[in-house]
């Protein structure tokens, strides 16, 4: 029986074009990947929950008003922790997951450079999350103001259409962000739930005169739903909203903290070797 050996991918002479219908390909390939298994049952049974516990909020003797729900549920559990969850599960794996299940080689193989294999998986990776994310965070407003007259019109479709574009564009930021943790750490599952909790989760609702705030997702967009959403109860929140950036600045800060995350990963796919394991001889 051979015995198996590592060897440096990059070392393999291959020439790289770019080439539009392989990225296509590839793109369809890891949506179908993102969508297929485990993992999007879970994270699905996990969205389910806030719109399960605004259900049962509903039939109890004195229900909470739609709006505190909506503070709960809406602005605090789904981007808090479901949304960064998910995304950490999907960009931190755009190229780990592929080196672990040792198929990583067959992608390198294609006729195509790395920065763009790269850039491929981590936008099928925002895509998948992005779409998960509003889609659930919908179906719990829904379920938030059943029976209300806000529902059609106020909610439906106006509300739920800016919290869609806000959860896509704070799942932009943490996808780039958590696809650079997958090729830099190699815990990188770890390094992120970290990263949320200690960092999203609890220095962010800290105002240390707003400059570790401003280092993080979650700071921004509170900034852009007090500015667009005024949810309930926000005062809750550790913002001065006079001293907070505008929503264009708001906008211009996540946009460009996304695309140079990503164009930070690229260069570093470009230029990292990957060592397989291959059969000897083979």
């Amino acid at each position: 029986m051979s015995v198996p050996t590592t060897t440096a991918v990059s070392d393999v002479p291959i020439r790289r074009g770019f080439m539009a219908s392989a990225l296509a390909a590839l793109f369809v390939l890891t949506l179908r990947q993102n969508l297929h298994g485990r993992r999007p049952l879970v994270l699905s049974l996990l969205f389910l929950l806030p719109a399960v516990l605004a259900a049962v909020f509903q039939f109890v003797p004195y229900p909470p008003a739609p709006e505190m729900l909506e503070f709960a549920l809406v602005f605090n559990l789904i981007p808090h922790a479901l949304a960064p969850l998910t995304a950490l599960l999907y960009a931190a794996g755009a190229i780990q997951d592929e080196v672990e299940e040792q198929t990583l080689t067959y992608l390198l193989l294609r006729p195509l450079p790395r920065w763009a294999l790269y850039g491929t998986r981590l936008v099928a990776a925002w895509l998948t999350t992005a779409v998960l994310t509003v889609l659930f965070t919908t179906l719990t407003l829904t379920v938030i103001y059943w029976n209300t007259p806000e529902l059609w019109g106020g909610v439906l479709p106006r509300r739920a259409a800016v919290l869609a574009g806000l959860m896509a564009l704070a799942q932009a930021g943490y996808c780039s962000l958590f696809g650079l943790f997958g090729l830099l750490a190699r815990r990188a599952l770890i390094a992120g739930l970290a990263y949320i909790i200690i960092i999203e989760g609890i220095l962010s609702n800290f105002n240390f005169e707003a400059v570790v705030q401003r280092l993080t997702v979650t700071y921004y967009f509170r900034v852009l739903s007090l500015r667009w959403l005024v949810p309930s109860r926000s005062g809750e929140w550790p913002l001065d909203l006079t001293a907070a950036p505008s929503a264009d600045e708001c906008l211009l800060t996540l946009l460009a903290v996304s695309v140079l995350f990503l164009l930070l990963g690229a260069i570093l796919m470009r230029q990292r070797e990957f060592r397989m394991k291959t059969a000897e001889g083979r």
